[in-house]
């Protein structure tokens, strides 16, 4: 497994270039690149983005799907069409950055209410993104206002497609009501990417190592499915108080991650 961290854990600090450069100096084996805005979308930009990473290996890049990913459902042809235009100027960011894969959300509502599960449309929809992306891997991500929520979702997701791929994001899983390890499990090798936080007792978000979480479990049940992929975390700015509390952070992970190797 690959220790990093995605440039979303400085949104609304450092523009996307920044957070960058910034993450190419912390002790990390790879990072997420989270594209914020339409003209981030781009091989332009991300070229930019991949010289400020210096030698850091970028493995997956997460756009903010709500700009575009519900209109690859939608019944206008047009709104499909320019969607999926969108998408591919997504996908010429990730050449240009080298990562091998997409971070999909999916159909969400600005409710945030749940939404009617459609596994037919939503396997329709990624089934043509996976074909326009050739060998990069849509990964579906759980996500609790938006269509996977939960493990048994992934599992009927999974026998109808067994090409599938899927991020697990704890916190979203937490959120849910879904317990993490159980949704990894279920997610099983066709696991390709996972986003990690922590919360406290009341269910409040913080960095890892500051809450409740039992990472040595998640990283044992990672090692058990045979994952050995990037493991990013992925905190809200305002969960990092300070650079030394980051960087606890992530020695807390590593060594999490190292008991688990070890085992």
């Amino acid at each position: 497994m690959q220790l990093g961290l995605s440039t979303a854990a400085f949104f609304g600090c450092y523009e996307t270039e920044e957070a960058a450069r910034h993450i190419a100096q912390l002790p990390v084996d790879c990072a997420e690149v989270f594209l914020q805005t339409p003209s981030e979308y781009g091989a332009s930009f991300a070229a930019q983005v991949r010289r400020c990473l210096g030698p850091l290996r970028c493995t997956s890049v997460h756009p903010m799907g709500v700009q575009f990913e519900n209109q690859l459902h939608s019944r206008s042809a047009r709104q499909r069409g320019d969607a999926f235009d969108m998408f591919g100027r997504v996908l010429d960011a990730v050449h240009a950055l080298g990562a091998q894969t997409y971070v999909y959300h999916g159909r969400n509502t600005a409710l945030l209410s749940p939404l009617p599960w459609n596994l037919a449309d939503n396997l329709q929809v990624i089934h043509a993104m996976q074909a326009q992306a050739g060998t990069v891997r849509i990964a579906w991500e759980n996500v609790c206002w938006c269509q996977l929520t939960n493990a048994e979702r992934v599992m009927e997701a999974k026998n109808a497609a067994p090409d599938l791929h899927f991020t697990l994001d704890v916190k979203q899983a937490m959120r849910a009501g879904c317990d993490p390890l159980a949704m990894a499990r279920a997610m099983g090798r066709a696991l390709v990417n996972v986003h990690v936080c922590d919360w406290n007792e009341g269910g409040k978000l913080c960095l890892p190592g500051e809450g409740v979480f039992d990472f040595d479990a998640l990283f044992g049940t990672l090692r058990g499915i045979g994952y050995d992929g990037p493991v990013i975390l992925e905190p809200y700015w305002a969960l990092i108080e300070s650079r030394e509390a980051l960087l606890r952070s992530l020695s807390f992970l590593r060594a999490a991650m190292n008991r688990a190797v070890a085992d």
